[in-house]
């Protein structure tokens, strides 16, 4: 009986917990959030672009700082387009990702640290990707009805 009675409360938990999420639009904001980034809706408002504007200035600014670290990191941007183009919905990313000669030579907290940050990167430059290709077909749009 007792057993019951735990496993009621915790069901009773998740069943909160999930109606505190529906309550706050966790869901439907997600949603939208999805749908602005693969359609490019009302994410290429004027912040979107701004925010491309301000990204291209930081990766100038970087080549011309340190050459090296930018161009690792186009070549990164260049693997996650691949990536991205060939199946947006894989299920490892990151494991594509890492430099498996890199991630052997390292302990388990350099390896913990590395895979944060590479997933940190991911993210940032898989949002880069939806938003220029967001731009490019808007462009292509303004120019079919020109």
């Amino acid at each position: 009986m007792g057993k019951v009675i735990k496993e009621m409360s915790e069901l009773k938990k998740r069943a909160l917990l999930a109606k505190q999420r529906l309550r706050m639009g966790y869901w439907e904001k997600q949603e939208r959030e999805r749908l602005e980034m693969v359609n490019g809706g009302s994410a290429l408002d004027e912040r979107g672009i701004e925010e491309l504007r301000r990204a291209k200035f930081r990766r100038d600014a970087l080549m011309i700082i340190d050459g090296d670290k930018a161009k690792k990191e186009e070549k990164m941007y260049e693997k996650v387009c691949k990536i991205l183009d060939t199946d947006s919905d894989t299920l490892s990313p990151i494991g594509q990702l890492i430099d498996k000669e890199l991630y052997s030579k390292m302990d388990e907290c350099g390896r913990q640290k590395y895979i944060l940050e590479l997933a940190g990167k991911f993210r940032e430059l898989s949002r880069r990707y939806y938003l220029e290709r967001a731009a490019k077909s808007r462009t292509s749009e303004a120019k079919a009805l020109t």
